[in-house]
């Protein structure tokens, strides 16, 4: 290894590190393979008399070939990098000694940025899940108010997308579980029904959007609904079930689903000290 730290290491710790302890493991992996192949290439290159721009350009596309071929397309970057400073930088060194020296400064960077994902500085995967949980759980109350009092559909794109994320990342952490002993494993069941939950959330949300226009709800979901969304909803004509059409029957089915998913989540739960 070179006595001054390389461009190559620091590189390498950067691209590897990851926001969680599994897709830093799964990242350090690939770009150790994306090495071994930017490394062996690299040194093919260097022993290839044509111009060094048609050596790198020629170096760059194998690289990319050998990538698709291979499978190992995330590893394709940190391969091309490689074989460029091996390229260009072994003018005047014994280009086998020079590739094996970039080739061992980049896999300490990568060793280094796993280390720091697993041991020094591991992301906290529980708490990504608690603060998507939260922003899908307030977009909801002030998506869906709207939505039943005024009508306004627009903000279902926003709760949607608030889902995705909330679904990515329990994803995350369901990899990470398995792995890591530090999370509460209570909390973890916690939000993996919750993810459910909030599915059931959405649906219901947009069946309500289907409604036919002039639907009537009933009174008991009239008043569950200001509960739960601590907002005045304007209501005036209510209906019973015997005075019920077919299409308030229906409204009133999915809006008393919908009513129940959310008093699932905004109910609080304590674990080990802290409420949610």
């Amino acid at each position: 290894i070179n006595d001054e730290l390389s461009f190559a290491l620091i590189y390498a710790s950067v691209i590897a590190v990851e926001t969680s302890v599994v897709s830093s493991v799964k990242t350090g992996y690939n770009r150790i393979l994306g090495t071994a192949v930017g490394g062996f290439i690299g040194l093919i290159m260097t022993y290839i008399p044509l111009y060094g721009g048609l050596t790198l350009a020629l170096g760059v596309v194998v690289t990319i070939l050998v990538g698709n071929l291979l499978d190992i397309k995330k590893a394709t970057g940190i391969a091309i990098t490689l074989v460029v400073i091996i390229i260009i930088g072994s003018k005047g060194e014994a280009p086998a000694v020079y590739a094996l020296q970039r080739t061992v400064d980049t896999l300490i960077g990568i060793l280094i940025a796993t280390v720091v994902n697993l041991l020094i500085y591991p992301p906290d995967q529980m708490k990504r899940v608690r603060e998507s949980f939260y922003a899908f759980r307030n977009t909801a109350k002030k998506v869906l108010g709207d939505e039943i009092e005024y009508q306004i559909e627009d903000g279902l794109m926003l709760l949607t997308k608030d889902l995705e994320n909330l679904k990515t990342d329990f994803d995350s952490l369901d990899n990470e579980i398995s792995l890591l002993r530090k999370y509460d494993h209570q909390e973890f069941e916690y939000y993996k029904e919750m993810v459910e939950v909030c599915e059931r959330i959405l649906i219901y949300a947009e069946a309500l959007s289907l409604s036919e226009q002039g639907v009537r709800m009933t009174q008991d979901n009239h008043g569950r609904l200001i509960k739960i969304l601590q907002r005045d909803i304007i209501h005036a004509d209510f209906v019973t079930p015997r005075e019920s059409s077919r299409d308030d029957l229906i409204y009133n089915y999915n809006l008393a689903k919908l009513i129940g998913a959310m008093e699932k989540v905004l109910r609080k739960k304590v674990f080990q000290n802290r409420i949610d």
